[in-house]
This record gives C-alpha cells, sequence and structure tokens, in this order.
C-alpha cells in the first residue's frame, strides 16, 4: 500500500514538475521571439534616426520673381508687345552640410522657357586653417555686384559693365578664399574656364583665366557707419582660333597668329558705405577698367575679305556704378543707381552700335509686405552715344514691377 503510494505522488509530482518545465520553455520562446521583433525595431528606429539626421543637414531656400515690364518704342518690334509678364527668375537652392566645414551647393533655375543650371559647387574648410575654404564647381565670380544675390539686389538688373563683362555671372573653376576670423579681411583668389560667353559645360581653349579680389572693412560704432573698399582684378585671355585678322583699340587693322590669345585683362576698385543714420542709407560703387577682347567665330574656310570683316577685336574699355539707398520707414525703400559703360573707351563717336557708350539712370522703389514678399517698383532710363551713323538717342525706357516671393 505504502509503495502504491509512493508510486503515485511521483507520478503526480513528475507530470506537474514536465509541465512547469514546458511552460517555462514555451515563456522563453515568447520572450526571444519579442525580444527579436524588439530588437528589430530597435534598428529600424536607428535607421530612421540616421536618415533624419541627414535631413537635418539639407536646408532647402528659393524665390519666384514675377515681372511686368513696358518697353519704349525703340525697344518694340514690329507686331510684337510693347509690355508682357513673365517669370524673371525661379530658383530653387539645396545646401547640404554633410560635416562640419563640408557643403554641398545645387541651385536650379526654373524661370519659364528656360530650365538652367545657377549653381553646382562643393565647399570645403582647408583643414587647420579654419578662415580658407577651397571651393570647386559652378559659382559666382569674385565682384561684389555679381555676387550679390538677385534676391537682395535693390534693382531688377545688375549695371551694364558688369552684364556685358561677367555674363551669366557664373563660371566653373575653382576658388580659394580667405575671411578672416581676427581682421576683417577677405581674400578670393580663382582658376575658371574663362569662356567669353556664360558658362559652359567645357572650356573652350586650354588657357585658364584667372580672378583675384581684396576686401577690407572698417567699422566706426560710434558714428554708425561700417566701410567695405577693397580691388580686384581679371587676367585672361580668348584664343584666335580660326581668324588671324584683329581690329586694335583704336580701329587700325593688324594679324596675328591663328591659335594666339587676345588679351582680357582688367581692373577694378569698389566701395561700400553703409550708414546707420536717418533709418539708415547705402552709398555703393565699383570702377573698372581695361582691355575685353572678342574673338572672331567665322568658319576657316571663309574668304579673306570675310575674316578682314569680322576680325578679332581688341577693345579698351571703362564703366563704373553707383548706388543710393535709403530706407524710408521699416518697410519702404527709396533706390537710386547711375552706372556708365564704354565698350571701345578709346574712340568716341564709334560707327558700330555694339560700341556705343550707355549713360544709365534707374530708380527704384521697394515695398516689403513682410518678411517674405517683396514688390518693386524699377524705371530704367539709358543714354546712348550719338554719332553720324546713330544720329539720336534711342527710345529705350524700361518700366518693370516685379513681386518677389522669398521661402
Amino acid at each position: 500500500m505504502k509503495k502504491l503510494l509512493a508510486i503515485a505522488i511521483f507520478t503526480v509530482v513528475s507530470i506537474y514538475g514536465y509541465s512547469q518545465t514546458q511552460k517555462v520553455d514555451s515563456l522563453k520562446e515568447v520572450i526571444e521571439r519579442h525580444e527579436g521583433k524588439i530588437n528589430a525595431l530597435d534598428e529600424r528606429v536607428l535607421v530612421n534616426e540616421a536618415d533624419l539626421g541627414k535631413l537635418n543637414k539639407i536646408k532647402i531656400s528659393g524665390y519666384i520673381q514675377a515681372q511686368w515690364e513696358s518697353y519704349d518704342k525703340d525697344l518694340v518690334k514690329t507686331n510684337e508687345s510693347n509690355n508682357t509678364f513673365f517669370i524673371r527668375r525661379a530658383r530653387v537652392k539645396f545646401t547640404y552640410e554633410a560635416l562640419d566645414g563640408v557643403k554641398f551647393v545645387l541651385q536650379p533655375d526654373f524661370s519659364t522657357g528656360n530650365l538652367s543650371l545657377k549653381d553646382a559647387y562643393a565647399v570645403v574648410n582647408i583643414p587647420k586653417l579654419k578662415d580658407l575654404t577651397l571651393w570647386a564647381g559652378q559659382f559666382n565670380r569674385p565682384n561684389y555686384e555679381v555676387e550679390y544675390s538677385s534676391s537682395q539686389r535693390e534693382v531688377l538688373e545688375r549695371s551694364r559693365v558688369i552684364r556685358t563683362i561677367y555674363p551669366g555671372e557664373r563660371e566653373i573653376g575653382v576658388k580659394l578664399e580667405y575671411v578672416g576670423s581676427t581682421i576683417p579681411l577677405k581674400i578670393q583668389l580663382m582658376a575658371l574656364n574663362g569662356n567669353f560667353t556664360a558658362a559652359q559645360a567645357k572650356d573652350v581653349d586650354s588657357k585658364k583665366d584667372l580672378m583675384g579680389r581684396v576686401v577690407y572693412s572698417v567699422k566706426l560704432p560710434a558714428v554708425g557707419i561700417g566701410i567695405d573698399f577693397g580691388a580686384n582684378g581679371y587676367l585672361g585671355g580668348n584664343r584666335a582660333k580660326t581668324n588671324k585678322y584683329i581690329l586694335s583699340t583704336i580701329g587700325v587693322a593688324d594679324s596675328i597668329n591663328v591659335g594666339d590669345y587676345l588679351d582680357k585683362n582688367w581692373v577694378g576698385g569698389e566701395i561700400q558705405i553703409f550708414a546707420d543714420i536717418l533709418g539708415g542709407l547705402a552709398i555703393k560703387g565699383e570702377y573698372i577698367a581695361g582691355i575685353n577682347s572678342t574673338a572672331s567665330t567665322i568658319a576657316t574656310t571663309a574668304t579673306m575679305a570675310q575674316k578682314k570683316a569680322d576680325s578679332n577685336k581688341i577693345k579698351t574699355f571703362s564703366g563704373y556704378y553707383i548706388y543710393f539707398i535709403k530706407n524710408v520707414g521699416p518697410k519702404n525703400q527709396f533706390v537710386a543707381r547711375y552706372d556708365y559703360y564704354d565698350p571701345n573707351a578709346k574712340l568716341s563717336g564709334d560707327a558700330a552700335k555694339n560700341d556705343l557708350f550707355y549713360k544709365t539712370l534707374t530708380l527704384s522703389w521697394q515695398h516689403y509686405l513682410n518678411d517674405f514678399i517683396r514688390i518693386s517698383l524699377n524705371y530704367e532710363m539709358p543714354k546712348n552715344e550719338t554719332n553720324a551713323t546713330n544720329t539720336k538717342d534711342l527710345k529705350d525706357n524700361v518700366l518693370g514691377v516685379i513681386i518677389q516671393a522669398n521661402f
């Protein structure tokens, strides 16, 4: 009887122990499965955090300029409109700061009928030289009015001399830039393709052009005045690829070897004065002079007479601009700019239409509706040189109204 009772108790205990072992094993499996899911979730969270970290390094900005212009009669061709609405600029700028001191910039332009790449460059701080950066890609040439953003500029377009010698504003190349952290000095040195037209995918000749700019800043806080003054220079050339004939800056015919380079050199001085008086005002100006040669594009199979008629041209030019900017209350601004450009300064009364000098007065009124919307009224009044061929000042004034939205 005692043996039978012992066997029964042993059997019950064994069954219960086995059952508890099964429950423990099952619970362990469940826990392990959940731990696996939690680990997978952690991995996904870490991936998402990494992606969010990258997104936080991307800055998106831009602006849209919707414009209306009205033209004087000499700017209007037969059966064409004398006024129009259009999108002057529509740009989106992507800036990615991969690391401290490493930045990538991409800016396309979506203006009506024109999809183009404006900026595509990388900026890297030189190790152990925190004030020195290396730029590579397509970006603005180092010049004050060129680098001054179109979204901030006080008049609709840059001055005539700057538009002529720096077409398209951008170029492809490399630049070293020093911005002093202890002294108010900025130095820029750039090597670029130097193509005569706006930035192109590749250089059209073997020679690279050089640009340099130096700016020093002075602050006079006691009187509320800041002054930036500097100098800039350009050293380059255009290659005479197909035509040996040249026309000098004083109109004398001559010849060179095909393949030689025509000078494209100039120097300039600049100043910007900012005064915290009467609500704020600024006076800004720049003078540039030098040689700007134009290479003939006539075919090699052209006759001698045709090549002489379309000679390479060497021209001594000069030009300048002066801005007067006055804040009127917290939301308005009056702007007057006078600019001068003579594409062939050593000849007066130039016969060629493209060689006439221009004096242009531009008046503008800006109204800042808020931090994102600016409304501008702009009136440009050019006055051209006259001679026996061009006997009158052209009626070519332009009235413009622009609404700019920033984001």
